[in-house]
């Protein structure tokens, strides 16, 4: 099969490496496991030269490509994983390179090539050892990552996958990361029903949602008041910076169809977060389908209901996957989004 490069419009690419994993976190979206595909680096790097990323805001040439490398648990496969950064690296223009990982297998030599060829790095932690053993375990070695991480000076993002588990000890896990030089950001995911956690009872609890937000706001600003460079939690960062905005934009990339995610067997997909739902399948990186990258047919634009809401410049509507998974509907808000956004923007609109 031939592949015509430049074919898809995209600034924003996820490679899913492999399928398998180290860990049986209980919410996985993927249910990945100890086995499964593995995508070749070849095909990795056709994915990567097949993007044609486009121009953003005030850019006036062309967008730039940022790759995200993820799994399953990527570092299960670091030679492919050093294949692809040494090789990508050598494109011109050279695509930012990220890599999500549990940090399991992190170790001085693979952490010393990552940083070399300045690959960003984003680390998933869901709160407290007592907290994060109750969603993903081993969380002993995903502290020792963080050891390394600390010591080399380099930053990392984490990602917060909230549950019931954790949302109310969230201010706490705070403090807690106040205390890593490493940890420079924290994204905060609303656990999804998709995978282990369809039939799961791990969605928060609204009481949970509007009784955190603002301890949540008070503990970050106690530890900014006291640290530098400051810590960010991205929900609270995009209500400082997007309040500004003049106008609602789109909520990401994907909604936007400059976004595609290829998994391991070299399906393309809108978007990672939507693997595995055939009817938003977009081809594959052999025979690539753009059009349906593009999300025009596909409902991912402000949801009606939204238009009015004082924080719509703030959310955008929310994330479009995580509507589709919470009410089957990609143009209804999700509820917990909602929760979560409108609070956080109440809290620091009155500076509670």
């Amino acid at each position: 099969m031939t592949q015509t490069l430049a074919a898809i419009r995209a600034n924003f690419l996820v490679l899913t490496l492999t399928e398998k994993c180290n860990l049986s976190c209980t919410y996985c979206y993927a249910e990945a496991g100890q086995e499964g595909a593995e995508l070749d680096p070849e095909t990795a790097l056709l994915a990567i030269r097949s993007c044609s990323p486009q121009p953003l805001g005030s850019d006036k040439g062309q967008g730039r490509l940022t790759v995200e490398l993820t799994g399953g648990e990527p570092l299960t496969v670091f030679p492919a994983v050093k294949e692809v950064v040494e090789r990508a690296s050598e494109l011109e223009p050279r695509p930012r390179l990220a890599l999500q990982t549990n940090g399991l297998l992190l170790d001085r030599e693979k952490l010393s090539f990552l940083l070399e060829h300045k690959v960003g790095l984003g680390l998933s932690l869901d709160g407290l050892p007592q907290v994060n053993e109750l969603t993903r375990s081993r969380t002993g070695k995903t502290l020792e990552a963080l050891d390394l991480l600390d010591e080399s000076g380099a930053g990392v993002n984490l990602t917060v996958v909230l549950t019931r588990h954790n949302l109310e000890h969230l201010p706490e896990f705070l403090l807690f990361c106040a205390g890593r030089a490493s940890i420079r950001v924290l994204n905060l995911d609303l656990v999804r029903p998709l995978g282990r956690a369809a039939e799961s009872d791990l969605a928060p609890l609204p009481e949970q949602i509007e009784e955190t937000a603002p301890r949540l706001v008070r503990t970050l600003a106690f530890i900014n008041s006291r640290r530098f460079p400051p810590l960010k939690v991205r929900e609270v960062d995009q209500v400082l910076r997007r309040s500004r905005e003049k106008e609602v934009q789109p909520y990401c990339l994907a909604a936007c169809g400059l976004a595609a995610a290829v998994d391991a067997k070299g399906r393309l997909w809108p978007c990672a977060s939507l693997a595995g739902r055939e009817e938003l399948a977009a081809g594959t990186i052999w025979e690539p389908e753009p059009e349906k990258l593009s999300g025009k047919d596909r409902l991912w634009g402000l949801p009606p209901e939204c238009s009015d809401c004082p924080t719509v410049k703030i959310c955008r509507g929310g994330c479009p996957s995580r509507r589709l998974a919470e009410t089957g509907r990609p143009d209804e808000p999700s509820p917990s989004e909602c929760l979560l956004r409108r609070n956080l923007h109440r809290c620091l609109e009155q500076g509670i």
